[in-house]
């Protein structure tokens, strides 16, 4: 699948139809090369549109970051820098941010009562950050939850139904490798849209509406 067709794959099933308040899944094989689509197709489309803050867990998004950045050289790759300056980093857990402004360093915690307090800090800190963001983008949730199992399952859905993000669209990388059914089942069915990625390509399993009866 080239770039061209995935950029219009992307405006199509993310960007064209989310509005705010919507999460989605973006759930990915672990052989998917994740680091072109996240760095090189999606959040350069986010940006384009509007703020972006990511909350990045244990350092994944920044290791995607940077076998991104291997493969770019010159022009692209200064732009690509100055572009991902932009965004503004919820550091979660060990790991590095090289790019965009450490707004925040957090303990990850698999106490319910600790992340709901993390994640207050959090949706407190964008509230008024001077750039209001329009996409709230994790990276590393998969890896949170298997470290964590049912303790964190019980931590996020607490948090998600407690203090609802409805400022912003959330867009949430999930490596399926890393988690069982029961938790992938479990965070598939409170999220209005799920899409796949795979080598063999993009696939719709979910998309949020309403039931004709």
């Amino acid at each position: 699948m080239g770039e061209f067709e995935m950029k219009s794959i992307v405006e199509e099933l993310i960007l064209g139809k989310v509005i705010r308040g919507d999460w989605v899944l973006l759930e990915y094989d672990p052989v998917y090369p994740m680091e072109g689509f996240a760095w090189g197709i999606l959040m350069p489309a986010l940006l384009e549109r509007g703020n972006v803050v990511v909350a990045d867990f244990f350092g994944v998004g920044d290791l995607l970051f940077r076998n991104y950045l291997r493969r770019v050289t010159g022009e692209e790759y200064s732009r690509a820098v100055d572009l991902f300056g932009r965004i503004r980093v919820f550091k979660i857990g060990p790991g590095m941010a090289s790019y965009g402004e450490i707004v925040e360093e957090i303990t990850p915690s698999y106490d319910p009562g600790a992340f709901l307090r993390n994640y207050h800090t959090i949706v407190s800190r964008m509230s008024r950050l001077p750039m209001k963001p329009d996409y709230f983008v994790t990276f590393g949730l998969g890896h949170y939850i298997h470290f964590g199992r049912d303790e964190a399952l019980k931590s996020l859905l607490t948090a998600i139904s407690t203090i609802p993000m409805e400022d912003w669209v959330g867009i949430h990388f999930v490596n399926t490798g890393v988690l069982d059914g029961h938790a992938l089942s479990v965070i598939e069915g409170v999220t209005p849209f799920v899409i796949h990625l795979s080598t063999e390509g993009i696939r719709l399993r979910k998309e949020g509406g309403t039931v004709d009866i």
